[in-house]
């Protein structure tokens, strides 16, 4: 007894409630138990991934380069920079605008108004739609709009002999008709017919539907515009790099070469059209010019012709002279006011499409002025560039720029403007005094002073225009683009994005194994049911014995397969219990569990078993009053038993009953009372208990579950060990937990444990005649006597 209450004072304590941490070697098991599961997993997973990547259209990129040629900031520039090339100004060229314009919806509208791409012909698979582009076996023809719908799918089959049929599945726009190529069809108010180009094409896809759908241009425009990808090759070079993904190569790159011909033609067009502006300025001027140049001729020649005279004095060739002079003046004034009559109605318009003419071009050479308008020129140049890059976050900023440069400006130009009102007075002046000088020559070479002047000065005046619109036409003939390609589009240099086979595959292999995975381990990692290492982790309770699962149907296993290795188990289960019993006379066990179904029942049967075979008078109580179960393994009744004894209504000797077996007798539960925590709490229990001790040498308790009911922890505490039952996969976490706790609060004695259902990969082995371990599958949990030998490599326990 001493011994005993060791062993208890070191149990004492040892109960804990350990939480189960992740261990390496339980992920490493859980792998190697179910390896089978990630090879199924991995081959299905690597087939997905064939059947996706065979049954998924190539998706390929193809991309152009174009230069854009830096001519410099325009701000900053003198006069004749300006006037070379009509440059424009630097908005134009502005990297960020540039990229800008190549990807708006206007240059891709313009792009996509000179290509076939409104009708897209195609085939259908299960899951893909195969453009066939650039082949076009058929033509839809009609005088004007064809009356078909927008962005709805016909199909065509070609019937032989001509014939065709199409149709409409849409619920929009049901249509189906059969006809010949060439056959006008009427449809919606209007008329189309469809020429077949190639019927050979037919012949070669013989079974195959032809699928066709007209597109709306909004949504035409969308499609290519969303697809458009503008890069900056590198950061301090000027080449831009136009890509697109799509599943046609040959469609994507005519679309880009289109795109970038129609952008390079925009900054040539720009050009020529500030050009043509400042040529149209130059023949207004020349209109007036030359009507005066051919009337004063006319009227110099008629006044020669009159007069008889030829030339003029000395004296008349000096007035005229400083006439000329003065007149060169007040043209090039008035040619100024001109102009800043121009700006002027320019800067009066709130909104403008065009870009103001920059002075130079008109002989003004104020610096100020300008420096004015060339900046105002660019940024007008970009405002104009959001038309097509609506998007662009400096809006706000380059309006509020645009009306500060415009008062700026007319602030200077009403400057301007008053210093050339007072130069043309003094010009007038001037022209005075010398008129009045040539009123002291004689009469006819006065008048002919006055025509020759006026001839003169529109002369020089006239040629002047002249020179400069000849100037102005030379420059804009010499106009080149501002951009060039570098590399054009090419089918033949396109690079495959997806499906990538190798990406593909890698994550089919990834998720064949690690799906499996995941699930595995969340469902042990959530799983509260205890597995046998977890049970071990959970507290420092020795464990008595440890019971393989069993295949038997029937509890008395012991009796029925005595040399199984069930019944082996239950003998060293009775060896161990020596370590807390062996000086205890006629020992109380008590066997119980955390929840029901754990097997408390099928091992006090057992335990009671093999303790009898020992030739030890034994005895089971059936003292689980709530659920009685015995009496079914040893067929007896149940109509006396526990409860009747407690009661007072049956005899010790009525109770206990003999089964079968030699040395082993039972005392049932009875019939299930009202109230089985009152019975048995009852000072009856301690004599019960008392009064088999006297008569038998064991006696095993078969109780209710202690985690559930309160009826357990009296019997434990009479009871001299306690064997808790733990079922492997059967027991929950949580309610061993509160067991485990309960018990260490109740000062129970002799706790242990025995671990029920465990599953072993271990080769079992035979070791003497009638009972041990068999590395022979054929015999399960039976060993039957007599002798059987033993393989050389089997290793003896």
């Amino acid at each position: 007894m001493d011994n005993s209450n060791t062993i208890q004072k070191e149990i004492r304590g040892k109960i804990h409630n350990q939480g189960v941490g992740l261990d390496p070697l339980v992920v490493i098991s859980l792998l190697i138990k179910n390896w089978y599961i990630f090879v199924i997993a991995v081959f299905v997973a690597l087939m997905g991934a064939r059947v996706y990547i065979s049954h998924t259209l190539p998706i390929y990129r193809v991309s152009t380069t174009i230069l854009i040629n830096d001519t410099g900031e325009r701000s900053m520039m003198n006069n004749d920079d300006l006037l070379q090339g009509l440059g424009l100004p630097g908005g134009m060229r502005n990297m960020e605008n540039q990229m800008y314009i190549l990807s708006s919806r206007e240059v891709t509208e313009r792009a996509l108004s000179d290509l076939p791409f409104e009708i897209e012909f195609y085939f259908k698979t299960a899951r893909n739609k195969m453009s066939i582009y650039p082949d076009s076996p058929i033509k839809l023809l009609s005088d004007g709009e064809i009356p078909l719908p927008r962005d709805t799918e016909f199909s065509l089959e070609y019937l032989g002999n001509n014939m065709f049929h199409i149709e409409s599945e849409s619920d929009r726009f049901p249509f189906s008709q059969n006809a010949s190529f060439g056959e006008v069809i009427e449809l919606n108010g209007g008329s189309f017919h469809i020429e077949c180009w190639n019927e050979d094409w037919f012949k070669i896809n013989d079974g195959k539907d032809l699928n066709f759908l007209i597109h709306s241009r909004r949504h035409l425009i969308s499609y290519f515009n969303n697809r458009i990808n503008v890069n900056l090759l590198s950061r301090g070079g000027s080449i831009l790099e136009v890509s697109m993904v799509g599943t046609n190569a040959a469609r994507d790159v005519d679309f880009l070469n289109k795109l970038s011909e129609v952008f390079i033609a925009i900054s040539l067009d720009k050009k020529n059209v500030e050009a043509t502006r400042r040529i149209l300025f130059i023949d207004d001027q020349l209109i007036g010019i030359s009507d005066s140049l051919a009337l004063t001729e006319n009227k110099l020649q008629k006044f020669r012709s009159a007069n008889r005279i030829m030339d003029i004095s000395s004296q008349g060739q000096a007035i005229i002279a400083q006439v000329t002079l003065l007149e060169n003046e007040r043209a090039r004034l008035k040619l100024e006011a001109n102009y800043y009559d121009y700006l002027a109605d320019y800067l009066a318009k709130e909104v403008s499409t065009e870009i103001p003419i920059v002075p130079i071009t008109m002989g003004i050479s104020d610096p100020g002025l300008t420096r004015l308008v060339t900046e105002l020129a660019e940024l007008q140049e970009q405002l104009l560039s959001r038309r097509v890059g609506e998007m662009n976050p400096l809006q706000n900023l380059l309006d509020q720029r645009v009306r500060s440069t415009k008062a700026a400006l007319l602030e200077t130009l009403n400057g301007l403007r008053r210093a050339n009102s007072l130069a043309r007075h003094e010009n007038e002046v001037q022209i005075n005094k010398v008129n009045t000088q040539a009123s002291a020559l004689p009469v006819t070479e006065r008048q002919l002073l006055g025509i020759e002047r006026k001839f003169r000065i529109n002369d020089e005046l006239y040629t002047f225009l002249l020179e400069t619109r000849a100037e102005q036409q030379m420059q804009k003939a010499s106009n080149v683009a501002d951009s060039e390609v570098i590399n054009i589009a090419d089918s033949q240099f396109r690079y495959r994005v997806a499906p990538n086979p190798t990406k593909i595959y890698f994550v089919g292999m990834f998720a064949g194994f690690g799906i499996p995975f995941i699930i595995i381990f969340l469902n042990f990692l959530f799983n509260k049911k205890l597995k046998e290492e977890d049970i071990r982790k959970m507290t420092d309770i020795p464990i008595a014995g440890t019971i393989p699962k069993s295949q038997d149907k029937k509890n008395t296993v012991v009796f029925e397969n005595p040399n199984s290795t069930i019944a082996e188990a239950y003998r060293l289960l009775r060896s161990k219990m020596q370590f807390f019993t062996k000086e205890t006379s006629s020992p109380v066990i008590l066997v119980t569990s955390s929840m029901p179904g754990e097997g408390k029942t099928f091992t006090a049967i057992n335990l009671a078993s093999v303790y009898s075979l020992l030739g030890k008078k034994t005895i089971l109580v059936g003292y689980d009053l709530r659920k009685p179960g015995i009496y079914n393994d040893f067929l007896l009744e149940n109509n006396k038993g526990v409860s009747t004894w407690l009661i007072g209504q049956d005899k010790l000797e009525d109770i206990i009953q003999k089964t079968s077996y030699e040395n082993l007798s039972v005392i049932l539960a009875g019939p299930v009372p009202p109230n089985p925590s009152e019975l048995t709490s009852l000072e009856k229990t301690n004599d019960l208990l008392n009064l088999l001790k006297e008569r038998y040498e064991f006696i095993i308790i078969d109780s209710s579950p202690i985690g559930l009911v309160s009826d357990t922890f009296h019997l434990a505490s009479l009871a001299d060990s306690c064997l808790l039952v733990v079922r492997s996969g059967k027991t929950l976490r949580d309610m061993l937990s509160l067991t485990l706790r309960e018990i260490d609060s109740s000062n129970i004695k002799g706790i242990s444990l025995v671990i029920n259902d465990a599953k072993s990969d271990a080769t079992q082995y035979i070791y003497g005649d009638k009972f041990g371990y068999t590395n022979d599958k054929a015999s399960g949990n039976k060993i039957f006597g007599g002798k059987k030998k033993v393989k050389k490599d089997a290793k003896l326990k």
